[in-house]
Parts: C-alpha cells; sequence; structure tokens
C-alpha cells in the first residue's frame, strides 16, 4: 500500500508509562517508526529507551520535559527529539491535559523501555 490513514477515534486508548496512548501505527505499517497519539493527564514516570528515538510534538497544551540534566518548557507548535539512553520524563503544565503526537524509531516496545 502506498499510503496509509487512521482516525485517531478509531483507536483504543491503553494505559503505559507515557500516559494515556492510542496508536496510529502498528508494526504490520511498518518495520520502521510507530506513530502514537499520547495524552498526558498529570506526568509521565521517568524512564529511558536503550534503542529508541522519540520525537514529542505538541498539539495542546504544555509540558515540562526533564532530560538527564535539563529541563525543556514546551507548548503548542513546539517539539523535541529526545535520542536513546536520555533519562526523560514529562509532566503537563497547563491547566487541560496536555495532547501529544509522538514518532518512535525503531518502533516502541516494552522491552527496550527501562523505568527508573
Amino acid at each position: 500500500m502506498p499510503h496509509l490513514v487512521r482516525k485517531l477515534s478509531d483507536s483504543k486508548p491503553k494505559k503505559i508509562t507515557c500516559g494515556l496512548i492510542r496508536k496510529l501505527t502498528s508494526e504490520k505499517d511498518s518495520k520502521q517508526l510507530d506513530i502514537v497519539h499520547v495524552t498526558i493527564e498529570k506526568e509521565t514516570k521517568e524512564h529511558f529507551h536503550k534503542n529508541l528515538t522519540e520525537v514529542y510534538f505538541v498539539l495542546k497544551g504544555s509540558i515540562e520535559v526533564e532530560l538527564d540534566d535539563a529541563v525543556e518548557q514546551l507548548s503548542e507548535g513546539q517539539m523535541i527529539m529526545i535520542l536513546p539512553n536520555t533519562k526523560h520524563k514529562a509532566k503537563k503544565t497547563s491547566e487541560a491535559p496536555a495532547e501529544l503526537l509522538v514518532v518512535c524509531s525503531p518502533p516502541w516496545q516494552e522491552s527496550d523501555e527501562i523505568l527508573l
């Protein structure tokens, strides 16, 4: 298939370390990347990925991302790329939950996520 169309409301929400996720892609769609919608209602647990690079793009609200020894403030329309082995966690700083589009490469796997 030369393209893929998905509707967010067709994806079943699931609670994980990063908050509430809705997967927009699956392993059948791509072996190179994963695209998910994440809702952060409070904050995520601190963790890192051994192999995964993540890109957070803020769709709604704002977040604070703690990365090793740095802190970044992100609001709607901003993105951050988090490289493998970077300790990180995010918390919403807006009144309403923050919504992010997260691109993961390679696709997210539970075994690659190390909780701290």
